[in-house]
């Protein structure tokens, strides 16, 4: 019988933390861990992961418990809560260390006071940085600056042998080049240095309104390739009596003189008297998704429903026909209560992170359904589910790629992880 290791933080298998790490935002699978894991060290990540291999069980990093699939849960294995290891250490000019479980609201707030930010964020900053590194984190400042895992310059890893190793571009490269984007496949993430950017203090967004699909992506295009804008991104949506409506929003950020509103929207073809334009602090901006967040969990939605979401990298020459027939024949009802979509390119030589997925294309068109499920109606779940899993064999045969979508070595309902088997 093999020992439990002395932890300087605690091995828990109290009926909450198991609960609580048997499910996660996506409300649609539930596996039982045996225990969690509360590191106080990375050293006690490298131990846990020694006596997982030792003991034939799997040992799963747990984030902020934002993933939909179950990714990083493990059944009678060993989830390890990263919500311990969450600090903000010292900011550089350049650059500032954060542990793993830090989240990017933590982050920025660290950093912005130094008129500095990392130069890829997610647009819900209550992400943990290693949960993000780890499946790429892409966002409207992609077409710039790529990834946030394109952005990182150093990362701590527990390798699954159960080492801690530093990791870089020019020191064990293969270890910093295998983590980011692969979902833990080669190790859990302890502590990442981010590169940061000089951050202006005000932002002006630009939401520009289009009936045609063509039109919208054809200007997303054109923004991104002459880089007028900071923030490119956009969404369909449903509009009843009218049909799907596209909303192309554009962010530019400054510090003294605003920017020329006619100049920057020259030569677009949205709906002209139907854009919105609006000025903010560039905080505002980077918390835009805090709202809509505390009104999923205000009406319950957050901690109940069911969200069977998806993202989808689409190879830009398909893109249009492949978007124009999925929402010929989705609905409002087809997304659920408070559901959505995105829908914007990236350059593909952006995401230079290996393992992060992209499109067979120069172009990678971002596609996300982000559906919801009312809790009291599986079959609603069931068929949601389906039309994802139809819609990820459809867009591997063009080309294209899912993000964050459960690789071979998650667990699904028909294979179990196999013993000692390291995941996210």
């Amino acid at each position: 019988m093999v020992a439990v290791p002395e932890l300087a933080g605690e091995l828990s298998t109290r009926e909450a933390d198991l609960a609580r790490a048997s499910d996660d935002f996506g409300h649609q699978v539930h596996r039982r861990p045996l225990a969690v894991l509360h590191p106080a060290t990375a050293a006690d990540v490298a131990a846990m992961v020694r006596f997982g291999r030792e003991c034939g069980l799997p040992v799963v990093a747990r984030g902020g418990g934002n993933s939909v699939d179950g990714q990083a849960q493990a059944r009678d294995g060993i989830v390890v809560d990263l919500a311990g290891l969450a600090s903000v250490h010292e900011v550089g000019p350049d650059r500032v260390s954060v542990d793993a479980g830090a989240r990017w609201s933590a982050v920025v707030k660290g950093t912005l006071p130094h008129g500095t930010a990392p130069p890829v964020l997610p647009d819900y900053l209550e992400l943990t940085v290693g949960g993000t590194v780890s499946v790429g984190g892409i966002s409207g400042a992609s077409h710039r600056h790529g990834c946030v895992a394109d952005t990182v310059l150093d990362l701590d890893v527990v390798t699954p042998d159960g080492e801690v190793v530093t990791c870089s571009p020019t020191r064990r490269a293969d270890l910093f080049d295998a983590v980011r984007g692969s979902q833990g496949r080669h190790g859990i993430i302890t502590r990442a240095t981010l590169a940061l950017a000089p951050a202006h203090r005000t932002a002006r967004r630009y939401q520009l309104v289009y009936d045609d699909l063509d039109a919208y992506l054809a200007d997303q295009l054109l923004l991104i390739g002459e880089r007028r804008f900071d923030h490119v991104g956009g969404q369909a949506r449903y509009v009843p009596g009218t049909g799907w409506r596209f909303l192309l929003e554009a962010v530019t950020t400054y510090s003294s003189d605003g920017p020329d509103d006619g100049a920057l929207l020259a030569g677009l073809a949205h709906d002209r008297g139907a854009e919105e334009i609006h000025t903010t602090s560039y905080a505002d901006f980077l918390y835009r998704a805090a709202p809509a967040a505390a009104r999923l969990r205000a009406l319950g939605s957050w901690h109940r429903d069911p969200h069977p979401r998806c993202t989808f990298l689409l190879p830009g020459r398909h893109a249009a026909r492949f978007v124009a027939a999925v929402l010929d024949d989705l609905t409002a009802d087809d997304l659920g209560p408070g559901g959505g979509t995105l829908l914007y390119p990236i350059p593909t030589e952006r995401l230079r992170a290996p393992r992060v997925p992209r499109a067979d294309d120069p172009v990678s068109v971002v596609f996300a359904l982000l559906r919801t499920a009312p809790a009291d109606e599986p079959e609603t779940l069931h068929r949601m589910r389906q039309a994802n899993f139809a819609l990820h064999g459809a867009v591997v045969r063009l080309g294209g790629a899912s993000y964050g979508y459960p690789t071979g070595q998650h667990e699904d309902p028909e294979r179990p992880v196999p013993a000692g088997q390291l995941v996210p």
